[in-house]
């Protein structure tokens, strides 16, 4: 994979989520991914780390039907976001591997006006991806987002990253 190839990959999954399509953007997993979001910059092991998000595809499933559901109060409104991609890099590349960095610049908007917080959050990050090549094209295995604000007050993170 180069870096046009995996740009491209990172704005459709992007575009995904903007359009609120988490069921076609889950489908972007092999089924044996790990989605982590660490709570802290620090965190090397999110097995020995608190994290925001360290989700395998069984604990994805569950976050969407859970966003999916009238019940989800934290997102009523519903959140409208714009992902901003930039500084794609690949760092290693293979037949059917890759290893891509990123920046994310996270653009979170909700209207309402009895919202105590601002309406509009940014969450800037730096992310991390290991896609596989598979029968159905290439796929996530690993997924991490670093939050360049982790280590400060975090309101909610419902949304997907």
């Amino acid at each position: 994979m180069d870096r046009a190839h995996a740009e491209d990959f990172l704005y459709h999954e992007a575009r995904l989520l903007d359009a609120g399509r988490w069921r076609d953007w889950q489908k972007l997993f092999t089924d044996d991914a790990i989605y982590w979001v660490p709570a802290n910059k620090a965190d090397y092991d999110p097995t020995q780390h608190v994290s925001f998000i360290y989700d395998n595809m069984d604990l994805l499933n569950e976050r969407l039907g859970r966003l999916e559901s009238p019940v989800c109060y934290s997102q009523h409104p519903p959140s409208t976001t714009l992902h901003q991609i930039g500084n794609v890099t690949v760092y290693e590349s293979g037949p059917d591997y890759a290893k891509i960095g990123s920046n994310l610049a996270l653009f979170e908007f909700r209207n309402n006006s009895q919202r105590r917080f601002y309406p509009l959050q940014t969450f800037p990050a730096h992310c991390e991806h290991h896609v596989q090549l598979t029968a159905g094209g290439w796929k996530i295995k690993f997924k991490k987002v670093t939050l360049l604000n982790c280590d400060g007050e975090i309101f909610d993170l419902t949304f997907l990253l």
